[in-house]
């Protein structure tokens, strides 16, 4: 009985301290760095009539997000820097052309940074091709991205455009820390047209602007039952619809959206959108790509309930209907590094290479 009890206590004992030796490994220093780049391009149009279900575009969450810094950068500490602006009812005969607004340097007050704001005025990404600013494997804290001269898929790329075979959409090199699967480091990719303006995140179109003043509705002017039913009666004879239960797999019609407002802010919605998770298990590298391509298209929602399918049939707008549809990039694979790795989609293509570092051997 001594003896197990002792037994039992070696292992725990062991298990903790191998536990705790672990855990001092994952810092900073001991980090495996390797550098990766990415051409992400959009499929020329073909003849292909193969099927694809109805996605709608889904809100891409990722902590590491090196792009949207490069994009919209963190000036909070030049602001910390300025001084703060003279107050409105204040007489200045001269006044500071840079300056700080007091709730802009509140540690209390609302997160001055969002980068989402500032894209969110962007039509298209600004670039296609990131030159990045570099930085130092042994200090920095994350993935960083590199200076354009630093890749290699120019020619590729190149022949892409000559050859009319796809459009470059993002074109990338950075360094990124990689660990085991279970970490989830995943590095968010966007680019491509903004198309928040004219679509919800959810797929949908936005609603429309809010009016200043609401225009009376005229009830003489509605149509109505008898007109209705003529209309609709006309459209069966015309085979101009068909009401049946039938799933016809589109997307459902859109909920009831109410006006916006317009100085609030549309979300980005980007055409190119995802994430790049790269791993290691044991001394094997392991690429899983999750991006998705979104694309206006013309739709008939789906109607599964019969007076909906009435009502939806004698909207005069219905044909006019837009939904972004979008195509899911998901594939998962085992790879070598400094090798050149193609994700193939109908309407997406996916170029990587991982290049190993000073810094990427097991330490």
């Amino acid at each position: 009985m001594t003896m197990t009890v002792w037994l039992r206590t070696a292992l725990l004992s062991l298990g903790l301290g191998s536990g705790s030796l672990a855990i001092a490994q994952e810092t900073p220093t001991d980090w495996r760095w390797f550098e990766v780049e990415v051409l992400a391009f959009k499929q020329a149009p073909n003849s292909d009539t193969e099927a694809f279900p109805w996605h709608p575009p889904r809100q891409i969450e990722a902590r590491h997000d090196p792009i949207s810094k490069y994009y919209a950068p963190n000036f909070f500490a030049l602001l910390n820097d300025l001084s703060l602006c003279p107050e409105e009812d204040e007489t200045l005969t001269i006044r500071p052309v840079f300056c700080a607004q007091a709730d802009e340097v509140d540690p209390f007050a609302a997160p001055w940074y969002q980068p989402s704001r500032i894209l969110s005025g962007f039509e298209q990404a600004p670039a296609q091709i990131i030159d990045g600013d570099g930085g130092d494997m042994l200090t920095s804290s994350g993935p960083y991205l590199l200076p354009a001269d630093t890749h290699l898929f120019d020619d590729f790329r190149e022949q892409l455009v000559r050859r009319n075979v796809g459009t470059p959409l993002l074109h990338v090199t950075y360094r990124t820390p990689v660990f085991t699967r279970s970490e989830g480091y995943k590095i968010r990719l966007f680019g491509g047209r903004n198309f928040g303006q004219e679509f919800l995140p959810s797929g949908y179109e936005q609603p429309p602007f809010a009016l200043v003043e609401s225009a009376a509705v005229d009830e003489e002017q509605q149509p109505q039952l008898f007109e209705e039913l003529e209309t609709l009666l006309s459209q069966v004879n015309q085979q101009e619809i068909q009401i049946s239960y039938r799933d016809h797999g589109t997307p459902n019609p859109p909920p009831l959206i109410p006006e916006r407002s317009r100085s609030q802010r549309a979300e980005p919605v980007w055409e190119l959108d995802g994430t790049l998770h790269i791993y290691l298990v044991g001394n094997y590298l392991h690429i899983d790509s999750d991006l998705e391509l979104r694309s206006p298209q013309q739709v008939r929602f789906n109607q599964r309930e019969l007076a909906a399918q009435v009502e939806q049939a004698l909207q005069t707008d219905r044909s006019t209907s837009r939904f972004l549809r979008s195509y899911r990039l998901d594939q998962l694979r085992r790879v070598i590094s400094h090798e050149t790795h193609y994700f193939d989609h109908p309407k997406l293509g996916l170029v990587v290479q991982i290049r190993r570092t000073d810094l990427s051997a097991r330490r």
